[in-house]
């Protein structure tokens, strides 16, 4: 039994080990402005964690133009799977990184050309949040819009709320052509995990 416990330990530490060497690679989209609201729009950065070349999760960053504050969106599955609800976590934080508590925003999430997801009255009491769309048409990329609203309490006059006001930020790009760099080391690391697993096991004469 001890032996069969040292294989699974070894087992979930490698995961870990894969997990932690998958780099998150980023790449900068094109700015864009826009006549047709009160604040600038422009986009962010695209990262993709994944497991040897399976991407699992996408994360996208974008800061403000003044820089004070940064918003971090997390959605997976990654690639968006046809037939299942994607999962948007989002983040807020100043320019010093700390989580920016009763910030109010927008979210509209896009994907062939329609609206799958949209919430004009966002508020998170601690800087993170979650969105969950429907069920999605299609595995194509998604697109996110993130309007900042300013930073109140729920339910008081928006006009006293404070920080940055009506601030796009587009979160957009397809995060299944990304290659990570370190790929085959984490296939390797996955590999030998699974050898090592089956290789205690059965000398424990145990099995799973």
């Amino acid at each position: 039994m001890k032996s069969k416990s040292i294989g699974i330990l070894f087992g979930v530490l490698s995961l870990v080990a894969t997990l932690s060497l998958a780099p998150t690679v980023f790449g900068q989209y094109q700015e864009y402005s826009s006549s047709n609201n009160n604040g600038a729009v422009h986009s962010g950065n695209l990262g993709i964690t994944s497991v040897g070349s399976m991407p699992v999760m996408a994360m996208m960053k974008a800061t403000t133009k003044d820089g004070s504050e940064q918003v971090i969106v997390t959605y997976s599955p990654n690639p968006p799977s046809s037939g299942q609800p994607l999962s948007i976590t989002l983040s807020f934080t100043d320019s010093q990184g700390n989580q920016i508590k009763h910030q109010n925003y927008a979210i509209s999430v896009t994907q062939d050309g329609n609206e799958i997801l949209s919430n004009t009255a966002g508020h998170t009491h601690t800087g993170n949040d979650m969105q969950t769309t429907n069920n999605l048409a299609s595995s194509n990329p998604v697109g996110i819009s993130i309007t900042l609203n300013g930073i109140g309490l729920p339910g008081t006059d928006p006009s006293t709320w404070t920080g940055t006001k009506g601030e796009v930020l587009l979160f957009q790009g397809t995060a299944q052509n990304a290659v990570p760099e370190f790929g085959p080391v984490a296939g390797m690391i996955i590999a030998m995990s699974v050898i090592g697993v089956v290789a205690i096991t059965r000398k424990s004469k145990f099995s799973f």
